[in-house]
């Protein structure tokens, strides 16, 4: 085929980022793989219940016990892992970051060794929920704290403890009043949380809990007779309950306590807070918790592996509207049916990498200046060159004195305005990024006058797995002399 034959019926659009979004979903669930990172599958547990929802679907489903399973072997270019030992019987199973959805509890968590594993998957661009920094902050109350804060969420004060000596300034930090709660910073179930009535009963409690190397922050006092947990996924409303304590002499609202729960259905008020605090953490799937007091509402925490024995209202993950009560098969197919989804499993990219960055290719001398554009919604990264010429299906094109043939796969329409329109030859190059070399990479070539030497686009910027830092250059990569007119 001809550069001048191949058409495109859908020109994707540079610097116009809504009109090249596509929807792409999963029509097949039976090629997804579903694992969950934990400890044990008990009946009726987060483990046990997602196992009989995904073999209802067709899906493959493994729980790895993260005390027991090992990786024995890794290929970081296929994104493959081999986890050996992980049911405590020397099975081996293989797991592929191109069709898992893995799920991490709270116990995959607990020990440096587990957390590296869980690092591990990550860093291969398995689709995590949630991801390691994401658990760390969940778990970890005072960085909740310093994350809602942050972000200009309602929290309760509080401060952390480390001696004695500190008791006193932060009591004062947290407005000098008794009775004020005590919580190590980590803790799930309400296990780790106290009340102090006065100043010798808190400095009592924090000496006994820092005999155990506790680590501690103390909250100012909200007297609550419930408190609510709504389930988040994606940004998006499941299900929320209000879980009411029943016994009088119990401040703590916690279902494993006796708690009873309730449908609750959330005002638009309670609904924004609760999707900004979710935001606030990272995680894909999280519990916030919140109060009422009089007319204020307060985030309490946010657990990024929440139970889900509760009596929920539901909503629709689509519109966000109730559903009503929904149970907790419900809630767990939903999260399942959610995430099956093409579009709702893309990665978060934890690695940084400047605006602008090196990038070698294949038969350059010298390596270019990369520049990720963000907005650049084409089929294919930019590449500018010195002459370019068509024959037939054949590039013929030169970059700084290096001469070329390349066969053309495709055509890339870049469209700034309405009326004004590039059609660009699109060819496969080995591309070298941050120590790695992607074979087959998309290259649209042009010689029109540019501001930049290589824009790099969306599909790259997500096979290299970076974030984009707009204040820095450089990051990953050394320095690469000035050959463009986008930096001072």
């Amino acid at each position: 085929m001809k550069f001048k034959e191949y058409i495109n019926p859908t020109p994707t659009i540079e610097y116009e980022d809504d009109l090249a979004e596509k929807v792409v979903f999963e029509k097949d669930p039976s090629k997804l793989h579903c694992i969950v990172l934990g400890l044990g599958d008990e009946e009726g547990t987060f483990a046990d219940i997602v196992g009989k929802i995904t073999k209802k679907r067709g899906m493959k489903f493994t729980l790895i016990n993260v005390e027991e399973a090992y990786i024995s072997n890794a290929d970081v270019d296929l994104g493959s892992v081999v986890f050996q030992n992980y049911d405590g019987e020397d099975s081996e199973v293989e797991i592929s970051k191109e069709n898992s959805i893995v799920f991490v509890r709270a116990g995959a968590i607990q020990t440096l060794t587990s957390q590296a594993l869980v690092s591990t998957l990550g860093t291969y661009g398995f689709f995590m929920v949630n991801d390691l920094e994401s658990m760390m902050l969940c778990d970890n109350k005072m960085s909740n704290v310093i994350a809602l804060d942050r972000n200009n969420i309602p929290t309760p004060k509080s401060s952390v403890i480390t001696n004695v000596k500190s008791i006193e300034s932060a009591h004062k930090k947290i407005g000098g009043k008794f009775p004020v709660v005590i919580k190590t910073l980590t803790g799930t179930q309400g296990v780790g949380v106290s009340i102090a009535e006065s100043k010798q009963s808190l400095v009592s409690v924090c000496q006994s809990l820092w005999k155990y190397d506790a680590q501690l922050l103390i909250q100012e006092y909200l007297p609550l007779k419930s408190d609510i947990r709504t389930l988040v996924v994606n940004g998006r409303i499941l299900g929320s309950a209000e879980r009411i304590k029943q016994n009088d002499k119990e401040f703590r609202n916690n279902v494993h306590l006796g708690a009873k729960t309730l449908p609750y259905k959330l005002s638009d008020e309670e609904k924004e807070l609760v999707k900004q605090s979710a935001r606030a953490t990272g995680a894909l799937y999280c519990g916030v918790d919140h109060c009422k007091v009089g007319k204020d509402f307060y985030i309490l925490e946010i657990n990024g592996s929440p139970g889900i024995r509760s009596h929920f209202n539901g909503y629709d993950l689509e519109d966000g509207k109730s559903i009503g009560k929904i149970n907790d098969q419900q809630v767990l197919a939903n999260i399942i049916d959610h995430f099956i989804h093409e579009l709702h499993r893309k990665p978060l990219f934890r690695t940084e990498c400047g605006y602008i960055e090196r990038i070698r290719m294949e038969g350059l001398e010298h390596p270019i200046r990369g520049k990720f554009d963000t907005g650049n919604g084409t089929n294919a990264s930019m590449l500018h060159v010195d002459k370019l010429e068509i024959e037939g299906d054949t590039a013929i094109w030169e970059k700084n004195g290096n001469k070329f043939k390349s066969e053309i796969v495709d055509v890339s329409i870049a469209r700034r305005l309405p009326t004004v329109q590039e059609k660009r030859p699109v060819i496969e190059m080995t591309v070298n990024f941050n120590n790695k070399s992607y074979p087959n990479t998309r290259i649209a070539l042009t010689t029109t006058d540019s501001a930049s030497e290589m824009l790099l686009n969306r599909d790259l910027m997500t096979i290299f797995k970076v974030a984009i830092n707009p204040n820095r250059r450089f990051i990953l990569s050394d320095h690469v002399g000035k050959e463009d007119r986008t930096d001072t």
